[in-house]
């Protein structure tokens, strides 16, 4: 029981340094009055086998103390276990469930504060995984198994130190028969930390699987994959199952195991006990109480199994999560210039970066974009277009040179202000499930009815929206589903619009209106960019019309 009680302060020493932890500390007065009610419930029943044994007695042997008395005083101690039962029960699952609450909250923005990098290298559905039932087992873990091994302690303790004053002779074969059962655990123990992980990762697969077939369902449809869909899924189904009944037989074979362990060493003390009560060395009263907190003894060491499980079932979702929660937030949010609203001249200087693994996208970049200008970037795929202007959001850094923004080094400039200078309009359009009114009115909080119907009509949406059923208040599905592509740019441009950044990035914005569309576009476009600083990425001529210059960009040079 020692080794296990250490290997949970080990894992408790994993999950101090992975920060979560921390989230438990604005509970631990109420934590400390679970484990004060635990520990309470403990030292009663601790009393009630000699309060029954007593009772036995009594009625075995005559005289002693009032049996009415007893029996009624017996029935109160009950009463007052499931009443401390109770409230631990409830203090613990109202703590568990905050608890569960701040971890979610914790992942869920430190996942936002993350580079886009590291999203790129995993599955949205791990991360889900890990973000919901994984935070889930830890929150559990952290409120109900911690907060329980002082009670067990007290109990075991207290039973042995109680049953060593009825016959210390007896009492011995308790602790003898501890390393029976931390061999049993230890052996099983081994497999279920290593199967418990493979679990996990498991049905994490499985549900990235799942969202990834769900996005990627239009295709699907198109290509009639839904046979090789369903193929990859159920291949990804059969292998959680197959480790799921694996760990569920260890966990079948785990508590018989310990049980039987348990049951032998009873029926041992009872054979033990009744040649002392034969002997005169006992009283019935006595071997009444002894048997019972011998009983009373496999409730913590069931206890303990599970103790063990759930510590080796945790260790691989603390692993998971501390993985995440060590991976450092993007850089900037500390850095010292803050800016209000920026002129608008934009200069690269010898900058080069390449993406992980990959050559490089940019080879020692100078361009100066001068304030309230706009620049067409051309070129092939690859060219590195996306990427400069990506550069410039600082979605990534530069391996060397800098980029500039009225002089001041962005890396110098405090990365919300950085951000809240653009506005960008990607050429697949981000949107909510939500009403146009609401994903419009994202580029700005508070944004009145007023300004959002004018970002509409300067991205030539206001009039498509007035067609829709509900017109500002129409929901548009999933990523924008129930809207065309080039709805869904407009929606995109308002967006941006309402924003009213001085640096406007258009990638490929109007690539999916049609042309009576983007020839309005670009006769409302001279008053919505106006003194703006405009980087078009496009190939479109009405688009690259609204261009002061055209820059090319081949292999990522300028030429």
């Amino acid at each position: 029981m020692l080794a296990t009680l250490n290997q949970s302060a080990t894992d408790l020493g994993i999950l101090k340094r992975q920060h979560a932890l921390g989230y438990a500390r604005p509970y631990r007065g109420q934590l400390a009055i679970v484990a004060c009610l635990m520990l309470g419930e403990a030292g009663v029943t601790l009393a009630v086998p000699w309060l029954a044994g007593q009772l036995a007695g009594g009625f075995l042997e005559g005289g002693g103390l009032p049996l009415g008395r007893l029996a009624l005083v017996l029935v109160a101690m009950l009463a007052v276990i499931g009443i401390i039962r109770f409230a631990a029960t409830l203090i613990s699952g109202t703590i568990s469930t905050r608890i569960l609450a701040d971890l979610r909250l914790l992942a869920h923005d430190h996942l936002q504060a993350l580079p886009l990098s590291f999203h790129q290298a995993r599955q949205q559905g791990d991360l889900l995984a890990v973000t919901t039932w994984e935070i889930g087992r830890l929150s559990g873990f952290l409120t109900g198994t911690l907060v329980s091994i002082p009670p067990l302690i007290l109990t075991t303790v207290g039973a042995i130190i109680l049953m060593a004053r009825i016959d210390p002779v007896l009492a011995l074969i308790v602790p003898v028969m501890v390393p029976a059962f931390y061999l049993a655990l230890k052996v099983v123990g081994r497999r279920l930390r290593a199967l418990g992980v493979q679990v996990q990762q498991a049905d994490a697969a499985l549900m990235a699987a799942a969202e990834e077939d769900l996005a990627m369902l239009p295709a699907i449809k198109s290509f009639t994959r839904e046979g090789p869909a369903s193929a990859r899924y159920r291949d990804r189904i059969g292998h959680l199952r197959d480790l799921s009944i694996q760990e569920i037989r260890i966990y079948a074979a785990l508590d018989p195991v310990v049980q039987f362990i348990a049951a032998t060493g009873a029926v041992l003390i009872l054979w033990l006990a009744g040649q002392s009560l034969q002997a005169g060395q006992m009283t019935p009263a006595e071997l009444f109480s002894f048997l019972l907190y011998a009983a009373l003894l496999t409730r913590p060491v069931a206890a303990l199994a599970n103790l063990y499980g759930r510590i080796q079932s945790t260790r691989g979702t603390l692993a998971r999560l501390g993985d995440v929660l060590a991976t450092p937030p993007e850089p900037g949010s500390g850095a010292p210039i803050r800016i209000e609203r920026a002129q608008g001249e934009i200069r690269f200087e010898q900058v080069h970066f390449a993406y992980p693994a990959r050559p490089a996208a940019l080879h020692g970049v100078n361009l100066t974009i001068v304030a309230g200008e706009t620049v067409a970037l051309t070129g092939a795929n690859g060219a590195g277009k996306s990427t400069l202007v990506a550069l410039l959001m600082r979605l990534h850094d530069p391996d060397s040179g800098r980029i500039l923004i009225d002089g001041q080094d962005i890396t110098q400039i405090a990365l919300r202000d950085l951000r809240r200078q653009i506005g960008f309009v990607p050429q697949r359009a981000l949107l909510f499930n939500a009403t146009l009114r609401e994903n419009i009115g994202f580029g700005l909080t508070g944004a009145s009815q007023d300004q959002i119907e004018v970002a509409a009509r300067r991205a030539q949406a206001h009039d498509f929206i007035l067609t829709l059923p509900q017109g500002y208040d129409t929901l548009i599905g999933d990523h924008g589903v129930r809207l065309s592509g080039g709805q869904g740019q407009r929606v995109a441009l308002a967006r941006a619009l309402l924003k009213d950044p001085p640096i406007l990035i258009l990638d490929e914005a109007t690539s999916m209106y049609d042309l009576d569309g983007e020839s309005a576009f670009v006769e409302a476009a001279a008053a919505a960019l106006h003194d703006r600083t405009v980087i078009l990425i496009t190939h479109r001529p009405a688009t690259l019309a609204l261009a002061n210059r055209v820059i090319a960009l081949e292999k990522g040079k300028i030429t």
